[in-house]
């Protein structure tokens, strides 16, 4: 740190492609590269990255809006946030228009100067300027497949990946990124969403093609890329837009209009009903469940005690992700939840058909899906005080306003006696029902 150094032997990076499911493997493109460095290298990294975050937490520079690579915030907070913009434009007949950017190898194709430029803007010390210098010129990597290297190829631009400083060097590049007062920015990392609301669908979308014209210059001259193909606009609103609108510009290519998009993991649809999400959740906990098989099979020696273990740990986990967002959702959804743990625990414990449900969950010492997901919201909404963002402090939740009663926290109030997506009296129960026979 004194010689403001990074050694040469650190900045060999050893790749190792993983290839994507179901695509050509013929193609460089389909694969993951999964980058390694040297164990030793991080744990300078890990000290300098201490001190970088503590100038940045000191000085404020961050901007409220990037959830990513920061303390107490996560996924789920950026989900909450957003979806609480959309439920308000709800509640006052408007319409949200979202525009969500594709950002091309987000991490590989930084600009080296820009970075130090950047960072001298911030007056960070030279000594810390001279190390990241240091840290990202002269990289190089080599390929490794069936245990075979390749020669070393020279790394140009981007930030070393699987690094320990690459995140937040990549935060303080975007940090400047164009805010308008009528455009509501949710970044994590490089996945970027902008929203905007107004009670005409077309004004609204109006509004996001004013600020791309604004994007399109900071990215021209810092160098990034977006994938206009592989954005997309969706349009939040109670009811179906009938008029036919112009699509939103980037680059001189349109973004296509969707019906559906997924943020952050949660797939989001035009009125935030989460029927697909819940499908597609259910589905992937079935295949990671038939991924286990052997284990947790009727027929498997592994003590039941041990099978429930990784239906807890792996299973459910993948079912419920977001659950304190989408909890409000349907019964008819609610339901198939249930209905899959009810599956999921009669196979582990081998149970005959006539055995009650609701005694196994009782033996096994298991919450019902609904109890657990209110387990899971009290705690997140509990948290949300202490965590010292501006944008996480949510308007008051009214449960007497009916207009509240499909906001996140909501979750907190549901029981199996009162459901606010509830239509028929003969449908109380039904959440209930689907624990017994």
């Amino acid at each position: 740190m004194e010689k403001c150094y990074f050694p040469q032997c650190w900045k060999t990076a050893v790749v190792v492609p993983i290839p994507k499911p179901d695509h050509d493997l013929n193609l460089p493109q389909n694969y993951r590269p999964l980058s390694l460095l040297s164990s030793l290298s991080k744990v300078y990294e890990f000290v300098l990255l201490k001190r970088l975050n503590q100038f940045l937490s000191n000085n404020h520079i961050i901007i409220s809006e990037q959830f990513g690579f920061r303390k107490n915030l996560s996924t789920s907070h950026q989900l909450l946030r957003v979806t609480e913009l959309i439920f308000d434009g709800f509640a006052k007949s408007e319409t949200t228009g979202a525009l969500f950017l594709d950002v091309a190898k987000a991490f590989d194709k930084i600009w080296h100067d820009g970075l130090l430029v950047k960072l001298m803007r911030l007056n960070c010390s030279a000594q810390f300027i001279k190390i990241t210098h240091s840290f990202l010129t002269s990289r190089n990597f080599r390929i490794r497949v069936n245990n075979i290297l390749s020669n070393p190829r020279p790394i140009l631009s981007g930030c070393a990946q699987g690094s320990l400083l690459s995140p937040t060097l990549f935060n303080i590049y975007v940090n400047d990124i164009p805010n308008f007062p009528s455009c509501h920015l949710a970044i994590f990392a490089d996945d970027t969403a902008i929203l905007t609301r107004h009670k005409h669908p077309d004004i609204a979308v109006q509004a996001l093609q004013t600020y791309v014209s604004q994007l399109q210059l900071w990215l021209a001259d810092w160098k990034i890329k977006v994938n206009p193909s592989k954005c997309a606009c969706l349009l939040f609103m109670k009811k179906r837009n009938m008029s036919v609108l112009n699509p939103i510009q980037i680059f001189g290519q349109p973004v296509p209009f969707v019906s559906e998009y997924k943020y952050l993991g949660l797939i989001l649809d035009a009125k935030l009903n989460f029927d697909s999400h819940i499908q597609r959740a259910v589905t992937k906990a079935s295949n990671s469940s038939f991924a286990l098989g052997r284990l947790i099979a009727p027929k498997s020696t592994l003590a039941i005690k041990h099978k429930l273990l990784l239906y807890k740990a792996i299973v459910r986990p993948i079912m419920l992700y977001g659950s304190p967002i989408w909890g409000t959702t349907s019964i008819r959804n609610l339901r198939k939840l249930q209905v899959f743990q009810n599956q999921q625990l009669k196979r582990i414990v081998n149970a005959p058909w006539y055995v009650r449900r609701k005694l196994i969950h009782q033996d096994l010492k298991i919450h019902p899906v609904l109890d657990f997901m209110k387990i899971i919201s009290k705690k997140f909404f509990e948290k949300l005080p202490q965590i010292p963002n501006v944008l996480l402090q949510l308007p008051p939740y009214d449960p007497a306003v009916p207009s509240s009663r499909k906001r996140p926290r909501a979750m907190l109030d549901y029981t199996y006696e009162n459901f606010p997506t509830i239509k028929r009296r003969r449908d109380v129960s039904t959440i209930a029902e689907s624990l017994d026979p």
